[in-house]
């Protein structure tokens, strides 16, 4: 059953920054000169666009380089939207940004194949072609489970990105080698590691202030592996709980995520093991709630001194 998208274009984010992404303002020229994938995964939807719709690396004159597209570890992310949206209003106060309608609910980022103590390989396959015909048996749920957040016209556009960038290396396997096999294989992980359900089993809700260390013992607690987990910093140091990523190997058998290189992440060493994180792990890390609080786009017409002054005057009149 569909949850639902609520779009969401006038909410206040200003304690949310790009610290965490400064790696993007890099020039393309500069990224092809460090040899590393044009957009890291981890900041994938900051770049998504900047193409447009229905372009790719390719079409604006950027060769994809040759690379290894042998990998180890399948990441399979799941996101929460509006610790996501906070972030895309902060880049562009004018942004919508379509949140699903249902409290509490994660949404798929991707399926990314990966190299131990690398990011990527990317793009295996420059001739792929993508079907979105080949969907049509679970698009239901795809526009459910893995939206675009920046709307629904543009899903189609990012499920292609997902498959042409990611895709093309996990089919590898004979279980992902088409469209449908991979992107039901993502649906089927968000079906059965609800991320909601995971935190709710060690009282970790929204709009709550947790140590990282708190939310990596309910991921383990319930999956006996180690996640990674993501946050986007804000302007005053503030953790924001943005992504969580679970990782699987060619088996397609869940696994901890331990030497999985992932963007800015670092591992840890804490009295109860090891945690692998972005976020500041002496600070708490805030679940921003499903809601985000409501920003005026327009001024007052009658300020309250001038109403008050109306009102002085009704009473005047009507003696």
């Amino acid at each position: 059953q569909s949850a639902g998208l609520l779009t969401v274009s006038g909410f206040f984010c200003s304690d949310i920054s790009s610290d965490s992404d400064s790696g993007d303002s890099a020039s393309l020229d500069q990224q092809e000169a460090k040899a590393v994938p044009l957009d890291e995964d981890d900041k994938e939807y900051e770049l998504l666009y900047h193409f447009g719709e229905g372009g790719s690396a390719s079409d604006f004159g950027i060769e994809k380089r040759r690379q290894d597209h042998e990998w180890d570890v399948l990441i399979f992310t799941q996101q929460w939207p509006v610790t996501t949206c906070y972030h895309w209003r902060e880049e562009n106060p004018d942004q919508e940004c379509a949140l699903p309608q249902k409290k509490e609910f994660w949404t798929i980022h991707g399926i990314w194949p990966t190299k131990y103590q690398q990011i990527g390989p990317s793009f295996c396959n420059n001739s792929a072609s993508f079907d979105v015909n080949k969907l049509e048996p679970i698009s239901d749920r795809l526009e459910t489970f893995w939206p675009d957040l920046k709307g629904e016209t543009s899903e189609e556009w990012l499920w292609k990105h997902e498959w042409q960038k990611h895709g093309t290396c996990a089919m590898l396997l004979a279980q992902l080698n088409d469209e449908l096999k991979y992107f039901a294989q993502g649906l089927s992980w968000r079906e059965e590691y609800v991320m909601s359900r995971i935190l709710d089993a060690s009282g970790i809700h929204p709009d709550s202030n947790n140590t990282v260390s708190a939310l990596n013992n309910a991921i383990v607690k319930a999956l006996g592996h180690n996640p990674s987990i993501h946050c986007l910093i804000g302007k005053h140091g503030i953790s924001y709980l943005s992504e969580i990523r679970i990782c699987f190997n060619k088996s397609l058998e869940l696994i901890d995520c331990d030497g999985v290189k992932q963007g800015d992440a670092v591992t840890v060493g804490y009295p109860g093991g090891t945690i692998t994180t972005n976020c500041h792990v002496d600070r708490l890390v805030h679940y921003p709630s499903l809601v985000p609080p409501v920003q005026r786009t327009r001024d007052w017409k009658f300020p309250l001194v001038k109403v008050y002054k109306l009102l002085q005057f009704l009473m005047w009149f009507t003696l």
